[in-house]
């Protein structure tokens, strides 16, 4: 798992490991690209992220005994 590679590194905190709050991340992030840019990236994943809920919208089970909980990994570059 990432964990396990990221412990291994001098910057890995054991309280909280490698994990940003999206505050600090969008805070780093507009440091380094301008807040333009983190603004621009923010919407383009919330897009990303309500896209692909809407293409499996169909097919998801709707029980209203549960719920189900998606999670999203996402990559990006300086492109």
């Amino acid at each position: 798992t990432n964990v396990a590679i990221q412990k291994k590194t001098a910057a890995y905190a054991a309280s909280g490991g490698s994990k940003w709050s999206m505050r600090n991340l969008k805070l780093f992030m507009a440091s380094k690209h301008g807040l333009p840019a983190v603004n621009r990236l923010m919407g383009d994943i919330e897009a990303l992220i309500i896209r692909s809920l809407l293409a499996c919208q169909q097919v998801v089970i709707q029980d209203r005994h549960s719920f189900e909980l998606y999670g999203y990994d996402v990559l990006w570059d300086e492109s």
